[in-house]
């Protein structure tokens, strides 16, 4: 028998039959991570760097059986705001344009790729 989530519902650690492929900012990865713990979910983290802001990245690999995925989705859209930040632009010339080349960014939240799992081992 499995053992309950913080909702007391069971956790699923057989049925595998969805993948969630999610990338977000590093500064909001260990909140995710714990909420991920707590709710049962089980996931594969993969650090890594890029976008706009060239800051640290997290992705995470998350399988489990679809019947869950709105409490996935509920969690990432609790934990993973978007927020803006203004950030200086990187031009070309005089430096005195440097500054009032401020430019404003969305930053946050979460990039979600769903793939179909038809075959899921643990071995």
């Amino acid at each position: 028998m499995a053992l309950p989530d913080a909702t007391g519902q069971p956790r699923s650690q057989g049925r595998i039959d969805r993948l969630f492929i999610i990338t977000v900012m590093g500064e909001q990865a260990a909140e995710l991570r714990a909420r991920l713990t707590r709710e049962g979910f089980q996931a594969t983290e993969i650090n890594s760097a890029g976008g706009l802001l060239q800051e640290a990245q997290v992705s995470y690999l998350v399988g489990f059986h679809t019947p869950r995925q709105p409490q996935l989705l509920a969690i990432l859209r609790e934990v993973c705001k978007r927020q803006r930040r203004y950030l200086p632009a990187h031009l070309e010339g005089s430096a005195s344009l440097f500054h009032a080349a401020i430019i404003e960014a969305e930053v946050g939240g979460a990039v979600v790729f769903a793939l179909d799992v038809e075959r899921f081992e643990q071995l």
